[in-house]
């Protein structure tokens, strides 16, 4: 099981936000001593998130410098999303070194661009479905579309998806507990494999999903409970890999 600590990108800065509500934003600072500690703490990979492209589709001038320096000065996977709209963006991240891109409006809006990323790039594209109240939500998490959660995972599992991540919007940045009834029926429904994102609080959180993995929960991303301290990471690595046993993926 993949562990993800997460960096919120906005205007260059580390932040959280509540629910994705941008007027509700929480700064933790420099991104790149915070990907050090991540390292430091044996975590193998990182999930970052442009906000600003993706509420906007334009990038923050220090979102590639930012990106360039974690990649240089920690030797993490990363794993990137927000506003990655087209091919060239695809490939101008891979090129520059990151290890995953994450497709989310473009995807739902477009989705036979997606498939057709996916079945390209293989493992190095994904897609992130983000839900609220169920339905898909896109830009940033401003906009609800008529499609549901499960729905759309099942269409993406159709063009050749393997794995996507789920996030529920009302449990992000809440510090409630991850919404793991709703990730297993996203995984049992699509056949695909459900990083679990927004609201994990605390090791009983890595625990339940690490115990998960036969039923199709590969992850978690963890980001406010790590900022909090509810959630220590070296812990929750050490305690994944433990339950998971010789299911973790360390490299794929």
């Amino acid at each position: 099981m993949l562990i993800f600590p997460a960096i919120d990108l906005f205007q260059g800065k580390a932040v959280r936000l509540r629910q994705g509500d941008y007027d509700q934003q929480t700064i933790y600072g420099d991104p790149l001593e915070i990907a050090l500690r991540y390292r430091e703490a044996g975590a193998t990979h990182v999930h970052l998130v442009d906000l600003d492209a993706a509420r906007s589709g334009q990038a923050h001038s220090d979102t590639r410098r930012i990106v360039g320096a974690i990649l240089e000065e920690t030797g993490l996977k990363l794993q990137i999303g927000g506003g990655i709209r087209t091919r060239q963006n695809i490939e101008s991240w891979l090129d520059a070194g990151v290890w995953r891109c994450v497709l989310g409006t473009a995807a739902v809006k477009n989705p036979e661009f997606a498939c057709e990323m996916v079945q390209m790039f293989g493992l190095q594209v994904t897609v992130g479905i983000d839900a609220k109240d169920g339905f898909v939500a896109t830009q940033g998490w401003v906009e609800t579309q008529d499609i549901t959660a499960q729905e759309f995972a099942s269409k993406m599992a159709a063009c050749g998806l393997q794995e996507c991540i789920y996030t529920d919007i009302g449990k992000d940045g809440m510090l409630t507990g991850a919404n793991i009834e709703a990730s297993i029926e996203l995984a049992k429904v699509s056949g695909l494999s459900v990083i679990v994102s927004g609201g994990v609080r605390d090791l009983e959180d890595v625990r339940k999903i690490a115990a998960l993995h036969s039923d199709g929960l590969g992850g978690l991303i963890a980001g406010k409970s790590l900022y909090e301290g509810t959630l220590d990471l070296r812990e929750a690595l050490l305690t994944a890999e433990k339950l998971d046993g010789l299911h973790r993926v360390v490299d794929r």
